[in-house]
C-alpha cells in the first residue's frame, strides 16, 4: 500500500510502540496527526503517560490533539470489568475498549480531520484490498496481539493500519531510540491500564469487593478449607489458593452467592467442550466450521470445530482433544491459520 502523503491519525499512547508507529508511518511519506486518548480517571493533565505521549509528539514533529474520554472510559470499560468480577466473569478490559471505544474514537476524529487511515501501535497484521481487508497474526508469534482485536468491525478494518506487524518490540525501541525519544526505555505497560498500583485485588476492594469468609468445598461438596472471599479466584487457577492441600488443586468452579470455591485434581480441570456467547465472525463461514482457538491472550491454540448456533449470537466448541479449563468471561478467538476468523465470550463451564 502506497501511503506517500495520504493523512494518517495515529493512537499516540505515551509508549514505545506508538512512537515507534508514528516514525515509520513518517518514513513511508504520510501526513500524520497523533491523538491521545485520556481514559486514566484519576490522572490529571501531568500524568506521565500523557507527558510522555506529548514529547513523543514534539520530537517527532507532529499535531497532537488529547481527547478526555475519562467518563466514557469508566463508564464502557472500568464498569463492566468491576460488575463482571462481581458475578465471576472474567472479562479482558482491552478486549472491551479496543470494540468499544479507542477504534471508535479513532475513526470518528479521523472523519473530523479528514484523514484517509487511522493507525495503532498494535502487532498484527492486515492483508488484502481496501474493498475487503482481513485482519491477522503480527509476524513474530510472541508479540502478537490479534486476540485483543477480534471484536473489530471490517468498517475500522477497511481504514486500519498497523505499522508494527512486521516487527517486534526490539524493533520499536531501537525505531524509537532513532528519534531520539526517551520513550524508548520506558518499561513495557502492564496488561490492564487502568490498575493505579498494578494489583487487580487492591483494585477491586476500593471498588467494593470487600473479603468475607467462605468455603473451598471439594467435587462431593465436602468442605476442605476457608478462603477470603470467592471473588479472589478464577476458574482454571492454581497458584496462589491462600493454603497448601498436599497436592496440587486447581478451581473448577465458583459459587459467589454462597462464597463458595471447588477444587479439584489437575484432571477434573480438562473440558472437551464450551460453550459461547456474543459471538463475531469476520468472514463467512458454514455453520459448523473448522478452527484454532485460542483462549488466552498470550496461549496456544487448540484445534477444535466450531457449531454457531441459528441466531450466530451462540456457538459451542469442541476441542480434539482436552483443554485447561478457561474461565467464563473471557475470550475464545478462532483462527485459520494467521487469520483472524471470529471469537466470542466464554460462558458458564457445565
Amino acid at each position: 500500500m502506497d501511503l506517500t502523503k495520504r493523512k494518517v491519525l495515529l493512537g499516540l499512547s505515551g509508549g514505545v510502540d506508538s512512537a515507534a508507529a508514528a516514525a515509520l508511518l513518517l518514513e513511508q511519506g504520510c501526513d500524520v496527526t497523533a491523538l491521545t486518548l485520556w481514559t486514566w480517571p484519576d490522572s490529571a493533565w501531568n500524568d506521565p503517560r500523557l507527558k510522555r505521549a506529548a514529547h513523543s509528539a514534539k520530537i517527532l514533529g507532529l499535531k497532537h490533539i488529547v481527547l478526555d474520554v475519562r467518563r466514557e472510559f469508566h463508564d464502557n470499560v472500568i464498569d463492566p470489568f468491576i460488575r463482571d468480577w462481581k458475578v465471576g466473569q472474567t472479562s479482558n478490559p482491552c478486549v472491551t475498549c479496543n470494540a468499544t471505544l479507542k477504534f471508535q474514537k479513532l475513526r470518528a476524529i479521523a472523519d473530523e480531520l479528514g484523514c484517509d487511515y487511522f493507525a495503532t501501535g498494535h502487532y498484527a497484521r492486515l492483508t488484502g484490498s481496501e474493498s475487503g481487508r482481513f485482519l491477522m497474526r503480527a509476524r513474530y508469534r510472541d508479540q502478537d496481539q490479534s486476540y485483543f482485536l477480534y471484536r473489530l468491525t471490517q468498517s475500522l478494518l477497511d481504514r486500519l493500519i498497523f505499522p508494527l506487524g512486521e516487527k517486534n518490540k526490539q524493533d520499536a525501541r531501537a525505531i524509537a531510540s532513532m528519534s531520539q525519544d526517551p520513550v524508548a526505555g520506558v518499561k513495557d505497560s502492564q496488561d490492564i491500564c487502568f490498575l493505579e498500583s498494578g494489583n487487580l485485588k487492591d483494585f477491586l476492594k476500593k471498588r467494593g469487593l470487600s473479603e468475607k469468609t467462605g468455603s473451598f468445598l471439594n467435587r462431593s461438596g465436602q468442605v476442605i478449607g476457608e478462603h477470603k472471599g470467592s471473588w479472589l479466584f478464577t476458574v482454571g487457577q492454581r497458584r496462589r489458593l491462600g493454603q497448601s492441600f498436599g497436592k496440587r488443586m486447581t478451581v473448577l468452579s465458583i459459587n459467589h452467592t454462597r462464597n463458595a470455591v471447588v477444587l479439584g485434581d489437575e484432571e477434573d480441570a480438562l473440558m472437551y467442550e464450551m460453550a459461547l456467547h456474543d459471538v463475531v465472525y469476520l468472514t463467512s463461514l458454514s455453520q459448523m466450521f473448522g478452527a484454532e482457538v485460542q483462549l488466552r491472550s498470550q496461549g496456544t491454540t487448540y484445534s477444535a470445530s466450531v457449531t454457531m448456533a441459528s441466531d450466530k449470537q451462540q456457538a459451542v466448541v469442541r476441542f480434539e482433544k482436552p483443554v485447561r479449563l478457561s474461565s467464563p468471561g473471557q475470550s475464545a478467538v478462532f483462527y485459520d491459520g494467521d487469520r483472524v476468523i471470529g471469537g466470542g465470550i466464554v460462558g458458564e463451564m457445565t
